[in-house]
């Protein structure tokens, strides 16, 4: 009975944390840098995901992973 206890209170904790880690705001979209050329002085030198990270953060104040930024960059590209 006790490790029932234990497991479901772990279990709500988890859903919880879940539940309150704040998430990039999608809905708010990113900013476009498709038709920016990376290294240069319209992206502050930097790469179009690096850019596209420091701008996030920026307007909606969220760090996205370079993971992510890439990925939304690739379906920039892709959509132009």
């Amino acid at each position: 009975m006790v490790k029932v206890l234990c497991f479901l209170l772990l279990l709500m904790t988890v859903v919880t944390v879940l539940a309150l880690t704040p998430q990039p705001a999608a809905a708010q979209g990113y900013p476009n840098v498709a038709s920016l050329q990376p290294w240069t002085p319209e992206s502050n030198y930097m790469s179009l995901a690096g850019y596209l990270r420091w701008m996030t953060f920026r307007e909606q104040k969220v760090w996205l992973s370079m993971a992510e930024a890439n990925r939304i960059v690739a379906e920039q590209l892709k959509e132009r």
